[in-house]
């Protein structure tokens, strides 16, 4: 144990007691070195991903904002030099990261696990100077508590409309922050309660700035509970499993013994998956079976008559959008993402543009695309059968979308 005194349970609740002490007590030198490995994948994903977003006009806009409402300078807003306070970084750096929907993803929970962790890790490791061997047991502790969570409720959340990366991402940013910043048991329980009663994000939001906005907004709202408990601020002790707790009021259900019963002993960051496609996660399977139709057999869109999708009924929950009027829309749209992978074999950042949507040959397929929701088909998988003008049909199935534990690639790949 990191120290004892510290990881004295709480007794409040058993969930609670169980995810507090597993975030004080972690040491990373027990960490299996496969988990520390796959936590600096993660994080250097993160970091890549909130650089490349630092030019997007979500984070000009941010910065705007920050240079209005001023802030001390304590950590850096990543790839624009700006300084701020941790709270605004951890905002500014969690939007980023999350601008292109190109963030890594832990599909068992619908939850990019890095998006409200990773910002605060990096703000408070520059603002108190923390080394980092104490940066990766945060950014550990913080992941497993969020992904764990979200493995119970992650799926629940989704079908209800709300966002898990979101709702479930300011537990995690709140782990890795009251660990950081010191605080004992009984004021990470507080802590946790504080952050939960922030928890707020729609799905409807999805295809806007607002979605990065959500890993944002987790990220400080987080931070901001360990702050706050650290000063003897309260939370409710029982706000994960209560009647009316976040899980009870968002999706009708207080039994989360489960996300007790594994944390620290089922490492979920071992089946985190990487994006290869700057697009909702849940469509990569449909991207993957697009592609490799499009590589065996290239088509022009008037050869394609048809183009049946069948995913899982989450996938069309998340990423149904019909017609797709921005580029931002478009990464939430099984239509456009399957035009894209038959017609052009990708669907990189380079390809979600208001030329790619105002091309005739992608609106004709597009047309032509008919998602259907498969209860056999998992969040990873997809079956794709195009139809052509002349009659032939050619099949695709995708058990394990690229990227994910099933079907990692390689490390050229990343």
């Amino acid at each position: 144990m990191r120290n004892e005194e510290m990881v004295m349970t709480t007794r409040n609740a058993p969930v609670m007691d169980a995810l507090v002490d597993f975030v004080l007590g972690l040491e990373l030198a027990a960490v299996p070195l496969p988990v520390v490995e796959a936590a600096g994948r993660s994080m250097t994903d993160w970091l890549g991903t909130a650089i490349r977003g630092s030019i997007e006009p979500l984070a000009d806009a941010a910065a705007r904002v920050i240079t209005a409402t001023g802030g001390e300078p304590q950590a850096t807003i990543v790839g624009r030099g700006q300084r701020t306070s941790a709270l605004l970084a951890s905002l500014a750096n969690g939007a980023q990261g999350h601008a292109l929907d190109f963030d890594d993803t832990h599909l068992p929970a619908v939850l990019h696990g890095a998006a409200a962790v990773a910002p605060v890790v990096f703000a408070l490791a520059e603002w108190r100077h923390a080394g980092g061997a104490e940066a990766l047991a945060a950014f550990i502790a913080g992941f497993e508590v969020a992904t764990g969570i979200g493995r119970v409720l992650g799926k629940r959340l989704t079908e209800r409309g709300w966002h898990v990366t979101a709702t479930v991402g300011t537990f995690g940013a709140a782990a890795a922050a009251g660990r950081m910043l010191g605080l004992d048991a009984r004021q990470l329980a507080h802590a946790l309660g504080l952050a939960g009663t922030q928890a707020a994000g729609l799905t409807q939001s999805f295809g806007t700035m607002a979605k990065p906005l959500h890993p944002g907004k987790a990220a400080m709202n987080g931070l901001l509970a360990a702050m706050l408990a650290r000063e003897g601020f309260t939370g409710s002790t029982t706000m994960l499993d209560a009647p009316d707790g976040l899980a009870g009021t968002f999706v009708g259900v207080t039994d989360l013994h489960r996300a007790a019963e594994h944390v620290g002993k089922r490492w979920e960051l071992l089946e985190n998956s990487t994006k290869f496609y700057a697009a909702c996660h849940l469509v990569h399977a449909t991207i993957d079976a697009g592609r490799a139709i499009g590589a065996r057999t290239p088509l022009a869109a008037e050869a394609i008559e048809s183009v049946r999708c069948r995913v899982a009924p989450l996938t069309l929950k998340a990423a149904d959008q019909r017609e797709p009027r921005t580029p931002l829309a478009a990464k939430f749209s099984v239509r456009f993402c399957a035009a894209m992978a038959l017609l052009r074999g990708d669907a990189g950042e380079a390809d979600f543009t208001e030329a790619s949507l105002a091309d005739p040959a992608v609106a004709r397929v597009m047309a032509r695309v008919s998602p259907e929701g498969d209860d056999q088909l998992g969040i990873a998988a997809a079956h794709m059968a195009v139809r052509l003008a002349n009659g032939r049909v050619i099949e695709e199935r995708i058990t394990a979308a690229r990227g994910t534990p099933g079907n990692p690639g390689t490390r050229d790949d990343l």
